[in-house]
């Protein structure tokens, strides 16, 4: 869940805006007491091309910032709290993940809750990690709602064809050089070829031939991978092909990989609407329309009327979200 905020302008401002905070906690902790030279009586933080700008002026600047962005995270919020009115499947399906990726984020960075909190608060803007999940949650039904709509403008048959987007399972049998196989982990690789050749599994119950015998933690998870397609990253070249060459309910042969060892590859689906429940599908939606999520955003707030009492407020989020303001 915590991939998907991209291309999300909330997240960038937020971003900024820490970055902000930052220096301007830095100077209100030490301000009156920084050395350095004096203009007018006003103390100089920094000077470029002989133009000197003071603390105060620093101050000022940051203090807005800081102002600016809280009114539009503020509004982050309330959008999405209403966008997702009603929708009681979003919090259950985050406290039930929220546990396990803390787990996940402890045994692989060592990383505690209190640490994930601060890291929510300093880079994301929320006040608990809990709240990044819940949110991020939340914006993904907001983009999919909408791209669902709008899917055959914004995934054409050509985007199709050249993403092949699909999501997949797969079971491995993982070797620590797979060049050089041990006996045991030969055995294990006949073994489950063996099943496999038998007929007592196909593509029907994948998933349980993945629970009984991938070799890694997805195995927990009847083999499902997720989302791929052909500008996915970061996973093996060979077990990437593969799943790309493969028709909707179709399994692959044994694949060899170089690096961790054998993959039976199964797709299990190429639809659309199996597509839009994928988080790294709406991702590639975002990323491949430019400016779509403002756009989503802002449709947003016309439909649930969005009223705003202050022009400047007003004038901030339109800026933000880039919508013209009425002159």
């Amino acid at each position: 869940m915590a991939k998907f905020l991209k291309e999300n302008w909330f997240v960038a401002i937020v971003a900024i805006f820490f970055l902000g905070v930052a220096i301007f906690f830095t100077y209100d902790q030490n301000k009156g007491k920084l050395p350095g030279k004096s203009v007018g009586g006003k103390q100089v933080v920094f000077s470029v091309d002989d133009t000197n700008y003071t603390a105060d002026e620093l101050y000022d600047k940051l203090s807005n910032d800081y102002f600016d962005s809280r009114i539009l995270l503020s509004f982050q919020k309330a959008l999405l709290d209403e966008a997702t009115k009603g929708d009681a499947t979003i919090e259950a399906d985050v406290k039930k993940n929220y546990a396990s990726t803390l787990q996940y984020y402890h045994t692989q960075y060592g990383y505690d809750e209190a640490y994930l909190n601060q890291i929510a608060r300093y880079y994301y803007g929320y006040d608990t990690f809990y709240d990044y999940m819940l949110y991020s949650a939340k914006s993904s039904s907001m983009y999919a709602s909408y791209i669902g709509e709008h899917i055959d403008e914004l995934f054409t048959a050509e985007q199709k064809a050249e993403l092949k987007s699909r999501i997949v399972s797969y079971t491995v049998i993982a070797m620590d050089d797979p060049a050089n196989p041990t006996e045991e982990e030969s055995a294990k690789l006949k073994a489950a070829q063996d099943a496999w050749a038998s007929g007592t599994y196909s593509a029907a119950n994948f998933g349980d031939f993945a629970a009984a015998y991938s070799q890694d933690g997805n195995a927990s998870n009847n083999g499902r991978f997720g989302y791929v397609d052909t500008k996915t990253t970061g996973i093996d070249e060979t077990f990437l092909e593969t799943a790309l060459s493969l028709e909707e309910g179709k399994v692959s042969d044994w694949v060899y990989s170089e690096q961790f060892g054998y993959f039976l590859i199964k797709c299990d689906s190429t639809l659309n609407i199996d597509l839009l429940k994928e988080d790294d599908f709406i991702s590639r939606i975002l990323e491949s329309n430019s400016g779509l999520s403002s756009k989503i955003i802002w449709a947003k707030a016309q439909e649930l009327n969005v009223q705003f009492g202050n022009e400047e407020v007003e004038k901030l989020i339109k800026d933000n979200i880039g919508v013209e303001s009425e002159d």
